[in-house]
């Protein structure tokens, strides 16, 4: 098979038909050889109804339904684990990546690239969803040493082979675009334009926003860790002065009566700091305790066409 289309599908009922129909229309004149993978991740929705009837109309249309929500990279690796063509390019199913952009991808990667990746010129989303990725971008290249592109996502399209070395990589914790990245081969951009979601708004609030920046960071990076321990020695270098500084202060009797707001504030100070880098260290051992259970990264209870 030449082309694989995934899409993680969740809270996409109202906009798979229109998905569905602007794949087909925007592939179909680049080769009659390809899929349409859906992979529905136990969206509270009627999606996974839509996605029967779709695929019981079109063959060429495959359907997986995830056992309970798992989130965005793991629909996508099952996606990738069922998708069978040589080249397999990922997309959203809020049509804000458009299908037309397919086949400027498609020719791109045929060229000789493994990874052709979308870049988002002018990005429709929310304000607050441009400043969580402008600042995530910069804290992520601060603390894992890499360089990304905040205008660059999920959309794009992989060859066979990066797909294969990415669901071989038994990582639980997984961010499809930071992992992705990571594996080096040769890569390449096309410029495209974003558009408007098509129904309804987008699943992932402040919280959850939150959430997939810590877990991208604290699975792709240890540098928290070392940054912990320089403000440890910091901290433990400032103490010491301070105590040269009060013996000295007093043999030439120098000495003040502490302050209760300056007390205080030191203790909340240093105690702060000290939550702050057992969290951090919490954080790692949760991602250690995950990793060594060995549970799947994914579960699917139903398949369609497949």
């Amino acid at each position: 098979m030449d082309l694989s289309i995934v899409s993680p599908v969740y809270m996409g009922e109202k906009m798979l038909e229109e998905l569905v129909r602007r794949i087909h229309e925007a592939v179909r004149p680049l080769t009659p050889d390809y899929e349409i993978v859906l992979v529905n991740d136990c969206s509270p929705d009627a999606s996974w109804k839509k996605i029967t009837e779709i695929c019981t109309k079109d063959k060429q249309v495959k359907g997986i339904n995830l056992s309970r929500n798992f989130g965005q990279p793991y629909a996508i690796t099952a996606g990738l684990s069922y998708a069978k063509g040589d080249y397999v390019a990922v997309i959203d199913c809020d049509l804000q990546n458009k299908p037309e952009d397919l086949p400027a991808m498609y020719r791109k990667a045929l060229e000789g690239y493994d990874i052709v990746s979308a870049r988002r010129v002018v990005r429709e989303d929310t304000f607050l969803k441009r400043m969580s990725s402008a600042v995530f971008h910069r804290v992520y290249d601060f603390l894992s040493g890499f360089e990304t592109d905040k205008a660059v996502a999920e959309f794009g399209i992989y060859s066979q082979k990066i797909v294969k070395v990415y669901c071989s990589i038994p990582e639980y914790s997984r961010s499809f675009v930071e992992l992705i990245h990571t594996l080096g081969f040769k890569k390449a951009t096309v410029d495209v334009l974003h558009d408007h979601r098509l129904e309804g708004k987008s699943s992932y609030n402040l919280y959850r926003l939150l959430k997939l920046s810590f877990n991208s960071i604290i699975s792709n990076s240890n540098r928290p860790l070392y940054i912990a321990v320089s403000l440890g020695l910091m901290m433990s270098l400032l103490s010491f002065m301070m105590a040269i500084y009060n013996i000295f202060a007093k043999f030439i009797g120098l000495n003040e009566v502490v302050g209760y707001t300056s007390t205080i504030f030191s203790i909340w100070f240093v105690g702060g700091i000290l939550l702050f880098m057992m969290g951090v260290l919490g954080l790692y051992i949760g991602k250690i305790f995950d990793q060594v259970k060995g549970r799947p990264v994914f579960i699917v209870s139903e398949t369609l066409n497949i």
